[in-house]
């Protein structure tokens, strides 16, 4: 069977013999494996970039703390600390 302009990537052809013998199947959705593949690995790079996110959130909650306890010994000893 030929291609033609309104053939669509991802769905099989239907057979010329059952286009001329009146059979009124719907053509097949298929799903490329490797298309699977890509989504697949997309989808655990997200879920491991959504945990360094939560990581990175627990660690500027930290920092914050440890600045403020900073200040307040600061306020208390008039001295200013130093941070490397």
């Amino acid at each position: 069977m030929a291609l033609s302009n309104n053939d669509v990537a991802g769905l099989s052809q239907t057979p010329a013999n059952v286009v001329d013998g009146g059979d009124s199947r719907q053509p097949v959705h298929r799903r490329p494996v490797d298309l699977t593949i890509t989504v697949e690995k997309l989808d655990r790079a997200l879920t491991d970039i959504q945990a360094q996110i939560e990581m990175l959130r627990q660690e500027r909650t930290n920092l914050g703390l440890v600045r403020g306890e900073l200040a307040r010994m600061e306020a208390i000893t008039g001295k200013v600390h130093e941070t490397k």
